[in-house]
């Protein structure tokens, strides 16, 4: 997991004056949430975000691409913090690190081929050249990485990446400060994605490491499209048994996408007209206290928690 560089921009109420509480945006879901946040970011100041607080989305790095589960999204930012705080990563996180720095500086594009082959690259190097394995820990990331990338020295168009070193390791680690930030798990209740059966509660289990590690649980149920809906009152009428259960009503669509798309025209999960949401905020907020937004209910109940997020980044007293 890694900080989105250019979301996370500090908030400055003068030259002087630097944002005091950073809270972490964790989405299970990699386009429509990020859309929707970046606009609270842009709009932060008519929505009334208070400006000593700084939102930082988390996104994936190269080898969680494609994770939905929220347990495996859970354990992978506990670990980044434990590696920020403990000054030793992995050397899979250095491999993320590269690929990440890589991507960043447009060296590897949207070529999904040439990031397969990298990766396996790097691998191949970590367990052949260097004879470690991924999850074995290093407490020296600038010399292990020197080691790795100046395997490539001879190959394009990898060759000039060993003078980029610096910058590799330079402020990859989660920026989390325990005493003063805060994490916002931003996931669904989606059955495909969040097992929950006897024996694998993952449902639980997230929410009681959210209550442990002091993470906020900002879960929408069936899925965030449904916080979206709240932002109209429509969604009052619409069919509770439905909304619970989110069935495909099209090859392409799920119930919630198309009561959306009726509200919202346009509305894709990679695109949408987000600031028509954003004059709603007040409206989402008082709506979603028609529907359930209790942690332990929102299990088995049609709801979201994101409106009080919302409401949190507004009245969020923090001493200077």
């Amino acid at each position: 997991m890694r900080e989105k560089r250019n979301f996370s921009e500090r908030t400055r109420l003068h030259p002087t004056s630097e944002a005091r509480k950073k809270y972490f945006l964790v989405y299970e879901g990699k386009d429509t949430e990020d859309i929707y946040f970046e606009s609270v970011n842009s709009y932060r100041d008519k929505i009334g975000i208070n400006p000593l607080i700084e939102l930082v989305p988390v996104i994936r790095s190269y080898s969680e691409e494609g994770w939905s589960n929220p347990k495996k999204i859970l354990e992978r930012i506990q670990q980044n913090i434990e590696e920020a705080y403990g000054h030793a990563i992995t050397y899979e996180t250095l491999l993320n690190w590269i690929m990440d720095y890589l991507s960043e500086e447009g060296i590897l594009t949207n070529n999904r081929p040439a990031a397969s082959y990298m990766w396996v690259r790097l691998k191949t190097i970590c367990e052949e050249k260097l004879h470690v394995d991924l999850y074995d820990l290093i407490h020296d990331p600038g010399e292990a990485c020197f080691q790795i990338v100046d395997q490539l020295k001879n190959e394009d168009p990898w060759s000039s990446i060993i003078e980029d070193v610096p910058k590799i390791i330079e402020n990859r680690s989660i920026t989390y400060d325990r005493e003063l930030d805060k994490v916002c798990f931003i996931i669904d209740r989606d059955k495909e994605s969040f097992v929950s059966r006897p024996g694998n509660d993952q449902y639980q289990y997230v929410l009681q490491q959210c209550y442990e590690n002091g993470f906020g649980f900002y879960l929408s149920n069936p899925s965030f499209e449904f916080w979206l809906l709240l932002h109209f009152d429509e969604v009052k009428s619409l069919d509770m048994a439905m909304l619970l259960q989110n069935p495909k009503v099209s090859a392409r669509r799920r119930y919630t996408e198309q009561e959306l798309r009726k509200l919202l025209p346009g509305y894709s999960k990679s695109r949408y007209p987000v600031s028509t949401l954003m004059e709603r905020i007040d409206k989402a907020i008082e709506n979603e206290k028609n529907f359930c937004e209790d942690a332990e209910e929102l299990e088995h109940s049609v709801g979201s928690r994101v409106g009080l997020l919302m409401e949190e980044l507004r009245t969020q007293d923090i001493v200077l």
